[in-house]
């Protein structure tokens, strides 16, 4: 059998779990059944807060779609341990919609578990593609191309934005209901990251 095959059917059914985790994302936008016409925009505006949530979780589930697609067009060889790494990938991926769930349903209350829940599952997925990238790498699965410096360009951007929710799960504890607003501290993240990702090691 072509080595090429077992890698092949892992990234195929990846990207299954990814387009079920995105659609289930979306089943979850929802208003109350019969509202009255005099009630819709009242019930629109209170359900900016799950809008939002879904919004962010779509847009970093995209995100590392494409940052796992990136990775196995340089990853060529397979691995079992590998595979167990995507699957604890996938893992994180597919609870996401659960703690979004919670995250819109509950995270307007004081307490800190829907903030925690949320940005433990983020900091998996982000963490543990990191992981992913790091044993690739170590293991001479990846290109010939990957050198040193250019397996720490990838992984210092892919380690940026899971420390901003890593470092809201404690300040959840004291910010409660505010700790979303930590979180806006992706943008400069995100900013900082790309620039890791493009500069040129010397």
């Amino acid at each position: 059998m072509d080595k090429s095959v077992p890698l092949e059917r892992m990234v195929f059914f990846s990207d299954a779990v990814f387009a079920i985790a995105l659609t289930l994302l979306a089943l979850d936008l929802k208003l109350p059944a019969g509202i009255p016409p005099e009630r819709l925009t009242a019930e629109l505006i209170d359900g900016i807060p799950e809008l939002v949530a879904f919004a962010l979780s779509f847009v970093i589930v995209a995100r590392v779609w494409m940052s796992h697609h990136t990775d196995f067009f340089r990853i060529r060889e397979f691995s079992p341990q590998l595979a167990w790494l995507n699957m604890l990938l996938l893992f994180f991926i597919v609870m996401l919609p659960a703690t979004t769930s919670v995250l819109s349903d509950y995270g307007g209350n004081p307490g800190p578990w829907p903030s925690v829940l949320y940005a433990a599952t983020i900091s998996g997925v982000y963490l543990t593609l990191a992981g992913m990238w790091t044993y690739a790498w170590r293991k001479g699965l990846t290109e010939d191309s990957v050198d040193a410096h250019e397996h720490w360009r990838v992984f210092r951007g892919r380690i940026i934005p899971p420390s901003v929710f890593l470092l809201s799960i404690p300040a959840a504890f004291f910010l409660g209901s505010n700790t979303p607003y930590l979180w806006f501290l992706l943008v400069p993240a995100a900013v900082i990251s790309r620039s890791l990702s493009r500069k040129k090691v010397s």
